[in-house]
């Protein structure tokens, strides 16, 4: 006669305080790394150049401005896990003004007032609740006026 072991359910994300702290400068201020070799720029930081594989990195402050490249509303049908309590999420790829590409959140703007070509500037906003019940915040991305 075999016993079944019950099948533990996977944890999609475990909070851990270090690597908060260690993730702070891009989630709170947007710095990635600079390449003191080759000079290219890269968010999230790096510890080795991409491009040239040297290990020569810099903080580097990324632009707070850019515009939309595109974009499109987050209807999987069912909410990410941890987003459970945002609606009408628009997540989209912003050129900044230094270069960098990033993912992000549109915040405060429904999909059908957003274009491709928008100027956007970086905010922080609640993002997602974590394992711990705790609100993690974070920089998204919301329409200049004008």
């Amino acid at each position: 006669m075999t016993t079944e072991l019950p099948v533990p359910i996977p944890r999609v994300e475990i909070h851990s305080t270090l690597r908060s702290a260690r993730e702070r400068e891009g989630r709170y201020r947007l710095v990635g790394s600079r390449c003191s070799s080759c000079q290219a720029l890269w968010f999230p930081r790096r510890f080795v150049c991409p491009r040239c594989h040297s290990r020569e990195l810099e903080p580097y402050q990324c632009s707070h401005r850019g515009t939309v490249v595109t974009f499109w509303p987050d209807t999987m049908g069912f909410p990410a896990i941890g987003y459970e309590e945002i609606e009408d999420r628009v997540v989209a790829l912003v050129r900044l003004d230094d270069g960098v590409h990033v993912i992000t959140e549109i915040a405060d703007t429904p999909a059908g007032r957003l274009q491709n070509g928008d100027r956007v500037r970086m905010v922080l906003r609640r993002q997602k609740r974590e394992d711990t019940g705790n609100w993690c915040y974070g920089y998204k991305f919301e329409k200049e006026a004008g």
